[in-house]
């Protein structure tokens, strides 16, 4: 019986607690992140075949049933939809489970730069195509971070300066209103892909995945 109730502690230990987000073991971890790397990798490839059919920067679109309405219609040109099949053909995934404290869609917005990526300047031709995936544990970030060579300052996320924009889904208009970038302004500089910790607005101690889908 002693045998067995420690074995159930290591299990226990091993896997986590069963909070969302914290109950994934080490290898799980790996193929969820694995799986966000790809999807990345299907979504940029979606908006260059977008593109190549002659549709321009502000034409992309992100409409799908299982979407919020407002990022549009799918019906709306089909050929300028990332998720139709004349269109970017990508399929529109939910998140994997696992990863995310609180579950939440992806967001696709065009009002975010990421330093290094694209042109420089201080106009709305510099802002960034991204994905972002909030509130994702701490883990999967630090992983996320890890593969990107991004450092992660005594074993934490770098923290953002409270300026990412999470809330205006992508419907066309590119609009400078802000970074992602951390605190000392280095650890993303150049990075398309990464995984920051909220300043304010997303909170302190939340952590959230960005891809950039499209940089200008």
């Amino acid at each position: 019986m002693g045998a067995i109730l420690l074995l159930g502690l290591l299990v226990i230990v091993s896997k986590g607690s069963n909070s969302p987000g914290a109950g994934i073991d080490q290898e799980t971890l790996a193929i969820r992140v694995s799986e966000v790397q790809s999807y990345g990798q299907e979504l940029e490839r979606a908006v260059a075949y977008v593109l190549a059919n002659g549709h321009s920067e502000t034409d992309i679109r992100f409409a799908h049933p299982d979407a919020a309405s407002a990022y549009g219609d799918i019906t709306d040109d089909p050929t300028r939809q990332i998720f139709s099949r004349e269109g970017g053909a990508a399929t529109y995934r939910q998140p994997p489970e696992g990863i995310q404290t609180t579950v939440t869609p992806w967001i696709f917005t065009g009002n975010n730069v990421v330093n290094g990526l694209g042109t420089t300047g201080t106009n709305n031709s510099n802002v960034d195509l991204v994905a972002l995936l909030m509130n994702v544990s701490k883990d999967f970030c630090i992983k996320i971070n890890d593969l990107n060579n991004i450092e992660n300052p005594a074993g934490t996320p770098p923290q953002d300066q409270n300026n990412v924009s999470y809330s205006n889904p992508f419907i066309g208009s590119y609009s400078r209103i802000n970074h992602i970038i951390d605190t000392g302004g280095i650890y993303f500089e150049g990075k398309a892909e990464g995984c920051f910790q909220g300043g304010g607005d997303p909170p302190v101690g939340t952590y959230h995945y960005y891809r950039v889908l499209l940089p200008r």
